[in-house]
């Protein structure tokens, strides 16, 4: 097996994740939640062994790549060789402008 990456948060993904678990307790209840908080979390960990399963998106930002998670969710991040890292960048959820959000924080 290769090397394993370290995963890393942008402080605004973790947020989004605190924001995307809130919207859908409001909606659909805790239960709920909590499922599609771990198919994000899920999604998220399988990327530190196989990174670019994810599809690269170079003409939002260079060095992008996003995968689905929880039928709503993508997760974008960028892959740093140099130090064997992903950095999650945003988390969107059910249409919300995740471009926006990548391009600020890059």
């Amino acid at each position: 097996m290769s090397e394993r990456y370290r995963l890393r948060y942008h402080p605004g993904a973790t947020d989004d994740l605190f924001n995307i678990f809130t919207l859908i307790e409001d909606y659909a209840g805790t239960a709920i939640a909590n499922r599609k908080f771990s198919e994000i979390e899920r999604v998220t960990k399988s990327l530190v062994d196989f990174p670019y399963k994810a599809a690269p998106r170079d003409e939002v930002c260079q060095g992008l790549r996003i995968i689905p998670a929880a039928e709503e969710a993508v997760i974008c991040f960028t892959i740093d060789e140099g130090d064997k890292s992903l950095l999650i960048l945003a988390i969107g959820y059910a249409g919300s402008d995740w471009e926006a959000r990548v391009k600020e924080r890059r």
